[in-house]
């Protein structure tokens, strides 16, 4: 059913891999008005609602679970084309819930602007200072794969958090089901931990600004700003400023 466009303000668009528990909204008849999340999802996620502050609508790129996309399946950087296709009559905008979307950006094929990955944020971090280019990401292998034909590599100091204690759940497929799901406290001390270790003579030492490859580090922006002093590149942060937000 396609729904007309409302007049009242922009809107945004969040492509999902798939994953239990995600709601695809675009499938409901009014895409911006889906049922409540559960009481314990994270509100600092892509995929709660509260965590936008404009009217936003989700769609689920199927078969992209696991490693698929990382592997850089077809189908798999397809059904995200198509996700995105799904959602550009409704949005002014299209951001993707996973970093690694990355292997998708140039299969997008509407004209709404669609940011799928933090990492495409990397020519503004690298232009706003002469210094490497800090990337705090999830998996620091896939990372340094994913960008291993970069043109600017040599510049680019990357870390990963997938080892850490509570970071490690989001690589289980049933973190979503868990109840508690995670703790957010100790996501945040984590993280910060390793923003300091790495700023003091290691990875980040010597780094002019960070980009965020990870979706779930955003709703953690002003920690890492705090930490690091440093500008600090993450998807949330640009895609609410281009809507106004």
């Amino acid at each position: 059913m396609l729904v007309t466009r409302k007049p009242e303000g922009p809107r945004l668009g969040v492509v999902s891999l798939d994953a239990i528990g995600y709601r695809n909204t675009i499938d409901l008849p009014d895409p911006f008005n889906a049922p409540p999340p559960p009481p314990d999802e994270p509100t600092g996620f892509f995929m709660h609602p509260a965590f936008w502050p404009v009217p936003t609508a989700f769609a689920i790129a199927p078969g992209t679970g696991g490693s698929v996309l990382l592997e850089g399946r077809p189908d798999a950087i397809e059904a995200i084309a198509d996700a995105v296709d799904r959602l550009a009559p409704h949005c002014d905008l299209i951001v993707g819930n996973c970093g690694y979307m990355y292997y998708a950006r140039s299969a997008v094929r509407t004209e709404t602007p669609t940011l799928l990955s933090a990492l495409q944020l990397l020519p503004y971090a690298l232009q706003s200072t002469t210094r490497p280019v800090g990337i705090l990401t999830f998996n620091k292998a896939f990372t340094k794969t994913m960008l291993s034909d970069h043109p600017d590599r040599s510049r680019l100091r990357i870390v990963g958090v997938s080892a850490l204690p509570n970071w490690s759940a989001l690589n289980h497929r049933d973190w979503l089901v868990k109840i508690p799901r995670v703790n957010m406290d100790e996501f945040r001390r984590e993280l910060i931990e390793v923003c300091l270790r790495e700023r003091q003579g290691r990875a980040f030492m010597d780094i002019g600004s960070i980009v965020l490859e990870c979706t779930a580090m955003p709703q953690f922006r002003a920690d890492i700003v705090a930490a690091l002093r440093l500008p600090t590149w993450d998807i949330a942060a640009v895609a609410r400023s281009l809507l106004g937000a």
